[in-house]
């Protein structure tokens, strides 16, 4: 067990390793959702149900794959918010890091997205419904937007986008994040080691899955309508972009708030290192230093660095930030009920209320669908406005 023990496995790694591990365990899991999933409009609920009903450990490879992106989300912030603490971005050798971090954020982003939609059941078409109306705020090119959204929109093409193109370029970035890097040390090691300390989390992503399943028996076994408030889901990430329309109405800010103000803050973030002058002299000084006759200073210097209590002080800092920017998406959308919309729509209750309706591109037939006030209300109030 001494060869396991793993390396450098502290504070400034555990949460990075953690992510890895958890990437790994959803394309583990997606991979045993492709055999059973058809990618059509009157069959894709249908298989996803009897995944969950009939294939042997169908409802536990399911409910893994919705529960891992919270958790990979958790590890990515604390350990996003450790490298901005560590001032990653003023270290020169690590820009394509840093950089490739940060882009890993859009395609695992775009991921979720697209695994909310391909089930096809009235939760996902709710999303596809919204997500056009969110970029026609867009000025000037917002309408061309929206059509090009519907448009090309079907269920086997965002299939093919979730379980290829995305996954690509995730694997891709990851190997520039950390796996050019890693080959050196050995990568299977590696992944070993940290799926070993990784075991607490993983204890309670099993656990969760068993105990808070997606309701899937329905029109058997129907779902209450405001079923999953309070439950922390992958679509909590997408509401808080939506929350603008729900709460400023038409109002102005809404694209800026929405749409051009996270990506202007990914992108800055991104780029740091290109056009903030990194710390090649302070490390070359620092460089020098270790070779000339200032021991006493250095040692004071780094026994003062690695004290317990500036560990502990660390760990509390960024434990705050974590907490505060978990509690703001909490607040945002514990009351969203995530597993209640097959409550009502679901194929007991008549036409239009089974499986999502084949003509939901033609927004004549359903105005309200434009309506982006009344789709935010009717999602967290589906009780009080329908």
């Amino acid at each position: 067990m001494n060869n396991l023990k793993p390396e450098h496995v502290n504070w400034r790694h555990y949460f990075g390793g953690l992510s890895l591990v958890m990437i790994i365990l959803q394309l583990l899991t997606g991979l045993f959702l492709i055999f059973f999933y058809e990618p059509t409009l009157s069959d894709a609920y249908k298989t996803v149900q009897k995944i969950s009903n009939e294939v042997y450990g169908g409802g536990l490879m399911r409910n893994l794959h919705r529960w891992i992106p919270g958790f990979l989300f958790i590890a990515v912030l604390v350990h996003t918010i450790r490298c901005f603490l560590r001032k990653d971005f003023s270290n020169q050798q690590k820009r394509v890091l840093w950089l490739t971090g940060f882009l890993l954020l859009l395609p695992l982003f775009l991921l979720v997205a697209t695994g909310l939609i391909i089930p096809w059941e009235w939760k996902g078409y709710w999303f596809m419904e919204m997500a056009p109306n969110y970029f026609e705020t867009v000025p000037i090119i917002g309408p061309e937007l929206k059509s090009f959204f519907l448009e090309t929109y079907t269920v086997p093409r965002y299939y093919v986008l979730h379980i290829l193109v995305f996954p690509i370029i995730t694997f891709v970035l990851v190997d520039y994040h950390m796996l050019s890097k890693l080959r050196r040390r050995g990568i299977f090691l590696y992944i070993l080691k940290h799926a070993i300390i990784a075991l607490p989390f993983l204890i309670l992503l099993f656990y969760l899955s068993i105990t808070v399943q997606i309701p899937s028996a329905d029109p058997q076994e129907v779902p209450l309508p405001l079923e999953g408030a309070n439950i922390i889901a992958p679509e909590w990430y997408f509401l808080i972009i939506l929350l603008p329309f729900m709460y400023l109405k038409n109002s102005p800010w809404i694209p800026f708030i929405a749409i051009f103000a996270p990506l202007v803050i990914l992108f800055l973030a991104a780029f740091m290192p290109y056009y903030l002058k990194g710390n090649k002299d302070n490390e070359a000084e620092s460089g020098e230093m270790h070779h000339k006759a200032r021991g006493i200073r250095l040692v004071c210097h780094k026994i003062m660095r690695n004290t317990i209590a500036k560990k502990i002080a660390t760990g509390v800092l960024v434990a705050v930030i974590t907490f505060v920017f978990v509690a703001l998406i909490y607040l945002g959308n514990y009351n969203s009920p995530t597993f209640g919309c097959n409550s009502c729509h679901n194929v007991s209750k008549g036409e239009r209320l089974g499986i999502p309706p084949h003509f939901f591109k033609d927004r004549s037939k359903l105005p309200l669908l434009d309506d982006n006030e009344w789709m935010m209300k009717h999602w967290y109030y589906p009780n009080e406005v329908w």
